[in-house]
């Protein structure tokens, strides 16, 4: 091999111009910096390379000698160690390495001899030394021994990089059992929603909005490839928004690229069958091949998931799915088939579901063949299934299918009909429907009480949950002949609803600690989801973030992957997590996690989800200083509010309006907001809506203490403060709690009280530290000053002097940062001084991509919009000098 061959192949690739440095990879580097052999494995598209070269210059920054080599399919032995030789020179600087591989020995066993010599300098060097191989699936097998020899003899100073689509047989399993290997996988690669977001924002700044991104991120899935397709698509169009909401895998550069690249190196009969199995949204492999009548589908199947991005692996073991993008693609090609084959694939894949008594799919593909009648037979099956998977609108969808008539006349179908309708524009027509059920004396007990049941569903979403002990006032307990595990979860959710609301949340989450036997988790995932939002609710009642965070995080994401990212059930646990995520310091993932998703919380979710939802976004807005969107947010919830005919939403709205028209002592706002706050208690004495009096009460209690301190008129905020605390007591509400002692200590320190100190540290108490600036400064502005001057009274400031190794910019740095880190300490001092990024990551010797971390992890942590934002608020805090 020629020698500018050999600089080649040692020479990493330039980085893409789209390319950026992704925090959460530089940090898994860090986490497995100890291991011997460190393995990137994923199919075309996810930017291996990428990651590699980003790796390198981070070893490099750290002192490291890093050498680099693409491996190719002339990589025979020989050659191999010859590159490997080469690479290492480079990395090294030193021309003196001088094996026995200069040779060209071609023998395997000299080869060996060659390595080992090779090795031992390397030993020798005594320096950290990094050998990244890159595309290593291109080796020959000879040399995948050799790679496997040079592993497993590695010096302690030498690490191993290995980046490679397919599975290496490299004899590894003794270095992974003394924990000495790593595996990073296309998961693992995959982009996380603020990492598309942050990506975006670069590209595009504010010509995306945030719903966009994520909308975006939701296409392609965290592709990499995917997401950079998208962009060249997206920079083309005049109206970016609306090229998010059309792309397609029809057209353009990713039509190019699935045609030029992805599918140019598979097999005509794999495309073929890709092709063909378009039309089904979940498949393994005796699916596949009853469709396709390929006998070969497990095949085709294990070969697509190791070779390509296209199949994603499903939530059950062994299932898989098409890349979205990639799927609407095949689907143009499906289309061009004849007709008639595209009906007899459609006839298959209904027998082949009706037989798994999946009655919804298989109703689905006899429309598609032009099966009218056996697709209505298959929908009135299909009925139930739809329902407690929370599959509302396509029960909605068959239920037109079926003549009115033939409802009518059935009462099992007029109750199923009724149940889909509950969390929709026809809950009340539910209602009237299951209660009429209900009081017939001709129905039998069970179904009286399914009808309960239906009913109680709907009082959720209408927020009418002052009805449910009527419902079932003929049942104390649940009925034991009702054997129905879903019918006993719906009653079981109802019950802890109307306690949590009580206050009386451990009695909820004893009612929902009761799983009923025999439970099936796909038969009742929508009543399983409610009861995991349910625990969620009593824990965030009781100011449990951390309780809501582990229990909702791993149900998010298994919704999602189930569902779909807008599903019911993904958009509900969304907004019930926001808010925890928000009080966890994480107010940035928050206002991700509910974007593009506020439109399906709105249509489709209990008020409690709704409220939660808003109060993230209005907060996360305030926080910013965007306070024209928070009222905006405020305004869209009053109008929700009065379509959906739901108080409570109206109270939340006016009593925030109230507490940010305080904020500037604005009386005409606040008045009128006061007036019509008012005239929503009649409301509450609505048996219906009884049981949420006390709730009213704490809300407009608070929101007339805010309006009295912003009119300085003490009494009267401390009578309303008095009776928001007793009245969140009573119901052992910890928000509303925590908001009437920070209040009280405010009106206190107005009042220049000696005792407003001993009353914040009070408050200050009932919330961790990671929370304190979200929770005591989104209260109210002076508290915040409060948390401050209380933090410099019992700390105290220092200046830490320069020293000849740290940069003189640095100089300055408070010894007690609160809850900043060293170094996000030191990126504020010099953002105080007026650096850009740039001019930090030169001072502080570390990557501007790592500065803009740091930068972002202020925003949250000082709830700070701008970068001056960020130094006024640091200097407010005493987190900065004067």
């Amino acid at each position: 091999m020629h020698e500018t061959e050999f600089v080649l192949k040692t020479t990493p690739p330039r980085l893409p111009r789209t390319a950026v440095e992704r925090e959460r990879l530089a940090r898994t580097r860090e986490a497995i910096g100890d291991r011997a052999v460190v393995t990137v494995l994923a199919p075309a598209g996810f930017g291996k390379t990428v990651v590699l070269v980003h790796w390198r210059r981070q070893w490099l920054g750290e002192g490291a000698q890093v050498a680099w080599l693409s491996a190719d399919r002339n990589d025979d032995p020989a050659h191999f160690h010859l590159a490997l030789l080469h690479a290492i020179r480079i990395a090294t600087g030193r021309a003196a390495l001088n094996t026995s591989a200069n040779e060209g020995s071609s023998r395997f066993g000299n080869d060996m001899e060659a390595l080992t010599g090779l090795l031992a300098e390397i030993a020798a060097l005594g320096r950290r030394t990094v050998l990244i191989v890159d595309d290593a699936e291109r080796l020959p097998e000879a040399s995948c021994a050799a790679l496997a020899y040079l592993l497993c003899n590695a010096p302690p100073n030498l690490q191993v990089v290995i980046g490679t689509r397919a599975p290496l047989d490299l004899h590894t399993a003794e270095l992974a059992a003394k924990g000495h290997s790593a595996v990073l996988n296309a998961d693992d690669l995959r982009l996380q929603p603020e990492e598309t977001v942050a990506i975006l924002r670069r590209r595009f700044e504010e010509r995306l909005s945030l719903d966009d991104c994520v909308r975006l991120h939701a296409t392609t899935e965290g592709w990499p490839i995917g997401l950079q397709l998208a962009i060249a698509t997206i920079e083309l169009a005049a109206d970016p928004s609306a090229a998010v909401r059309s792309l397609s895998g029809r057209r353009g550069d990713i039509e190019r690229y699935f045609v030029e690249s992805l599918f140019a190196s598979l097999s005509a009969a794999t495309v073929d069958f890709l092709v063909r199995i378009a039309i089904l949204d979940r498949m393994d492999g005796p699916m596949c091949a009853a469709v396709t009548g390929d006998a070969g589908a497990a095949e085709h199947l294990q070969c697509l998931l190791r070779d390509t991005p296209v199949l994603i692996a499903a939530e059950l073991q062994g299932w898989y799915r098409v890349h979205p993008l990639v799927r609407d693609f095949l689907l143009a090609r499906f289309e061009q088939l004849p007709r008639g084959e595209r009906d007899a694939l459609h006839r298959r894949a209904c027998t082949w579901f009706a037989q798994a008594q999946r009655y919804p799919e298989a109703a689905h593909h006899a429309l598609a063949a032009g099966e009218e009648a056996q697709a209505a037979a298959h929908a009135v099956k299909s009925l139930w299934s739809l329902r407690t998977q929370g599959r509302f609108a396509e029960a909605q969808a068959w239920l037109r299918r079926i003549p009115a008539a033939t409802i009518a006349g059935d009462t099992h179908l007029r109750l199923l009909a009724a149940w889909a309708d509950a969390l929709g524009e026809r809950n009340a027509e539910s209602f009237r429907i299951a209660t009429d059920i209900l009081a017939d004396p001709a129905t039998e007990s069970n179904t009286r009480f399914i009808a309960a049941l239906v009913a109680s569903s709907a009082t959720g979403y209408s927020d009418h949950i002052g009805l449910v002990p009527d419902l079932f006032a003929a049942w104390p307990d649940y009925p034991a002949a009702v054997t129905e595990p879903v019918c006993e979860l719906a009653w079981r959710n109802a019950m802890a609803h109307y306690r949590m609301h009580a206050g009386r949340t451990d009695e909820a989450r004893r009612f929902l600690a009761v799983l009923p036997t025999g439970v099936d988790a796909d038969a009742a995932m929508l009543a399983l989801s409610y009861r995991t939002m349910m625990l969620a609710l009593t824990h965030l009642w009781d100011g449990d973030a951390w309780r809501v965070r582990a229990l909702l995080q791993p149900a998010l994401l298994q919704a999602e992957h189930a569902c779909g990212r807008r599903s019911l059930v993904a958009s509900m646990f969304a907004a019930v997590l926001a808010p925890a995520l928000y009080d966890l310091d994480q107010a940035d993932t928050a206002q991700t996690l509910l974007a593009d998703r506020l439109d399906v919380i709105e249509r489709t979710s209990f008020p409690d989800a709704i409220m939660l939802a808003y109060r993230t976004l209005v907060r996360g807005a305030l926080a910013r200083g965007e306070e024209r969107r928070a009222l905006a947010l405020l305004d869209n919830l009053a109008m929700l509010a009065e379509r959906r005919r739901l108080p409570r939403l109206a109270t939340q709205a006016l009593a925030e309006q109230i507490r940010i028209h305080a904020l500037h002592a604005d009386t005409q706002a606040i008045g009128r907001a006061m007036r019509s706050l008012d005239a929503l208690a009649a409301a509450f004495d609505r048996h219906e809506l009884l049981p949420y009096r006390p709730q009213y009460r704490l809300a407009a209690a608070l929101a007339k203490a805010c309006a009295a301190l912003a009119q300085h008129d003490h009494p009267a905020a401390r009578s309303h403060i008095d009776q928001a605390e007793a009245v969140a007591l009573e119901l052992h509400r910890h928000a509303g709690i925590l908001s009437a002692r920070v209040l009280r200590a405010v009106c206190a320190r107005q009042c220049e009280d000696p005792q407003a100190t001993a009353l914040l540290i009070a408050a200050v108490k009932l919330v961790p530290p990671e929370s304190m600036v979200h929770a005591i400064g989104g209260e109210h502005p002076l508290a915040m000053q409060m948390v401050a001057s209380l933090h410099r009274a019992t700390t105290g400031l220092r200046t830490v002097p320069a020293t000849p190794a740290e940069p003189a910019q640095a100089a300055a740095e408070p010894a007690c940062r609160g809850p900043l880190t060293p170094k996000e300490a030191r990126v504020l001092a010099l953002l105080d001084k007026g650096m850009s990024n740039k001019q930090i990551a030169r001072a502080l010797d570390i990557g501007e991509e790592t500065v803009k971390w740091h930068v972002k992890n202020l925003f949250t942590k000082l709830s700070a919009g701008t970068r001056k934002h960020v130094v006024d608020r640091a200097r407010l805090l005493g987190l900065v000098g004067s």
